[in-house]
């Protein structure tokens, strides 16, 4: 009964250990080109703020020709995909204005429906309503890209 027993200890064993080097040999197999770019791609696309970059500057808008009265800023971005294989689209940025003091006086947050090939860029322009007042309260500003989908 004793040796029986450690027969079926045994071969469950060596079973074991034949299951277990069959999935190390199939882990360590090198990965084709294809499986490389698809994982590359995917590794890209779930990071896709890390690749995208940029600037943005402003200009006010007035409400007439002789008036010096604001009511609205031009934005002008410039955004570039650093990326090696993933194209994005559907870009959410946010941009805030603050005043000396730290505050922040104005938030907003706009969509970019462009598409951004992988290593180039491109230029948007978009116009954002703000008062005079809050022109006037304005020190610097910040800008971010806050999520893109993949193409």
């Amino acid at each position: 009964m004793k040796r029986n027993l450690l027969v079926i200890l045994f071969i469950g064993l060596l079973i074991g250990c034949n299951e277990e080097s069959g999935e190390n040999y199939r882990s360590s197999r090198p990965k084709t080109e294809r499986e490389l770019k698809r994982e590359l791609h995917t590794n890209e696309c779930s990071r896709a703020s890390r690749h995208l970059s940029g600037n943005l500057k402003y200009t006010a808008r007035y409400k007439g020709l002789l008036s010096m009265k604001v009511n609205g800023l031009k934005l002008n971005c410039t955004i570039e995909n650093n990326a090696t294989l993933a194209t994005f689209k559907d870009i959410k940025a946010r941009v805030k204005f603050i005043s000396k003091t730290g505050a922040v006086i104005l938030t907003r947050t706009f969509n970019i429906y462009e598409f951004i090939e992988p290593n180039g860029s491109i230029n948007y322009r978009t116009e954002i309503d703000i008062t005079n007042q809050q022109y006037k309260d304005i020190d610097t500003y910040s800008w971010t890209i806050i999520s893109a989908n993949c193409k």
